[in-house]
């Protein structure tokens, strides 16, 4: 008996002995049979670093094929969050060679927490010395990372650069909509221009690099790559030498130059001043910049000729011209006597100076406000209203470009439903004129009289002709497209037309005039409650069969006639240099 009560607990201890035995294998089981997989996903994603490698963005051409923007080679630092240990330590080593904060670094790698096998981009472009100091110090930066990424790179600066955009960092906001397409946190993307319009079709495809890396982080070799597909390119409407030709032209006046092909609709050129240079933006904005930029009273950002709103002035008196010949109001022997002045009750209007007898042909050249005075009387706010919203004035044109400003054309439904107030007939006189509510943009007039020259087609304006592959392949070729089709008479046209040739040749436009060309336009000075009357130009050549129509406004530049209509005689020269007759020489 007192060997079986000794011998109990030895058979306690095996019994013990044995289910821990038992409880070990099932857990070895478990993790080798049951969970191998994972863990053996685990043990790879120690040792072995998938590493996303982004794509370059599609290069934008001009219509020729020559190059806007391209990209460059550069190297960028970025934190693997998974493989930091001391973060503190690591971000404030890091921060005295990348010139940030640890701060600033904290939170970028807070973005990206959710994804902890993926790098999170620290700061872009970074100078090789910076390269050289981070590989010297590798030991005290683990998780810290160096590869090479594009850039954005434009290499004429400021030219076109409120037609082509800028790049910028996603937002949150825009990573919410964007997350499915395959777009991460730090991915730059088009914010403004055809840079934005069409980021999905520049943008390409990211690849990939499987890298195996020792203890330290380190890369040992290279396992294999699906290499990155390069965006497809963009062949703007754009020449380049147009382009160039309508900046130097506005030079550093505050305004806007728009070229347009009024078969088309392409846009040849357009400028606005002031600019910004792109390349600002291309590895991502400081908070300093950014503020200098978009705090500019100048307003460099703002696209003038689709993103800003101005009284048209003179030029609207192409409008209130046409009304008055299709409704039978006016015809070409239309006469009035200007004596300077036009009374409306006890209300005197004056005009720019004392004109006498005119014609109608005349009265547009002269730019008489007499004339237009009494015809924009004669056809009423609502004729008025119609004829200019028929040609697209006061509308959104739907331009591929991301922003652009409707404008207003003023009616007195509109007054009474917006200010709450009835019309006046002064209303009436200031409408005719492009006075008053009337707000345009650039690109709307050259719109609207393109229309008017090429039979009545309404056209859609177009930046871009075409979307290619990297390899020049057309993935998708843009055609003309009318919105609207308007039905003018052939007889109003030519005395339209008529007119504006006599604006050029011997009236208020004259200095537009190119010897051996024969060109339409109209001038305006449109004064406006922001200081001296904005200077408007818009015109076509060649006359007989146009094939460039331009609009060119000046902020505060007082006359049409002495600020834009040079800036236009400079533009039709090099659109249609090759049409100009010489001149005949004189004999000794």
């Amino acid at each position: 008996m007192d060997r079986d009560v000794s011998a109990r607990p030895l058979r306690v201890l095996g019994l013990i002995i044995l289910l821990l035995v038992l409880i070990l294998a099932g857990r070895l089981w478990q993790v080798q049979v049951v969970h191998g997989d994972h863990y053996l996903r685990l043990s790879e994603q120690n040792r072995i670093r998938v590493y996303p490698t982004t794509a370059p963005r599609g290069t934008i051409v001009d219509r020729r094929g020559r190059a806007l923007v391209s990209n460059r080679p550069s190297f960028t630092v970025s934190i693997l969050p998974m493989e930091v240990r001391d973060a503190r330590q690591v971000y404030q080593t890091l921060a005295g060679l990348v010139g940030l904060s640890s701060e600033e670094i904290a939170a970028k790698v807070a973005e990206g927490q959710a994804r902890p096998f993926e790098p999170v981009r620290i700061r872009r472009d970074v100078p090789l010395e910076v390269v050289t100091a981070i590989e010297e110090r590798r030991v005290d930066l683990p998780g810290v990372l160096i590869y090479a990424e594009p850039v954005r790179l434009y290499p004429e600066g400021r030219l076109a650069a409120h037609a082509i955009g800028y790049l910028g960092e996603i937002s949150e906001e825009e990573l919410r909509d964007l997350r499915a397409r395959g777009y991460r946190v730090g991915d730059l993307i088009g914010k403004a221009g055809v840079e934005r319009v069409y980021d999905q079709a520049l943008r390409g495809e990211d690849g990939r690099l499987r890298v195996e890396v020792d203890a330290a982080g380190r890369p040992v070799q290279m396992l294999g790559a699906i290499p990155p597909r390069q965006g497809n390119s963009l062949a703007l409407s754009l020449d380049l030498g147009l382009q160039q030709a309508a900046e130097a032209a506005l030079g550093t006046q505050v305004g806007a130059v728009v070229a347009m092909d009024p078969w088309t609709g392409e846009i040849l050129a357009m400028a606005s001043w002031p600019p910004y240079d792109p390349n600002a933006f291309a590895v991502g904005i400081s908070s300093r910049t950014w503020g200098r930029i978009s705090g500019d009273p100048g307003r460099p950002l703002v696209n003038r000729a689709v993103d800003a709103a101005y009284e048209p002035g003179s030029a609207f008196k192409i409008v209130t011209a046409l009304a008055a010949l299709e409704e039978g109001i006016a015809s070409r022997r239309t006469s009035v006597f200007c004596s300077g002045t036009y009374q409306l009750g006890n209300w005197v209007f004056k005009d720019w100076k004392a004109h006498g007898r005119v014609n109608f042909i005349e009265g547009i050249a002269q730019s008489c406000n007499v004339m237009f005075w009494t015809l924009g009387r004669a056809v009423g706010p609502e004729r008025l209203h119609r004829y200019a919203t028929m040609l697209g004035l006061g509308s959104l044109t739907g331009i591929d470009l991301p922003v652009e400003t409707a404008g207003l054309i003023p009616s007195p439904q509109w007054k009474q439903r917006v200010r709450k107030e009835v019309w006046f007939p002064g209303e009436t006189l200031n409408t005719a004129i492009g006075q008053g509510y009337v707000q345009v943009t650039p690109l709307q007039m050259a719109r609207a009289l393109s229309a008017l020259v090429n039979g009545g087609r309404l056209l859609r304006p177009r930046m871009v002709r075409a979307i290619l592959t990297p390899e020049g392949k057309a993935v998708e070729t843009f055609r003309p497209e009318a919105t609207g089709r308007l039905d003018f008479s052939a007889e109003s046209l030519a005395t339209l037309r008529e007119g504006l040739v006599a604006v050029v040749s011997r009236g208020t436009g004259n200095a537009a005039s190119v010897a051996g060309l024969a060109i339409g336009g109209k001038t305006g000075s449109a004064e406006n409650p922001r200081g001296e009357p904005h200077a408007w130009f818009v015109g076509y050549a060649p006359a007989d069969h146009p094939r460039v129509v331009l609009a060119v406004m000046v902020e505060h530049g007082r006359r049409g006639g002495v600020t834009a209509a040079p800036i236009a005689k400079r533009m039709f020269e090099a659109a249609l240099g090759d049409v100009v007759e010489p001149a005949v020489p004189q004999k000794p």
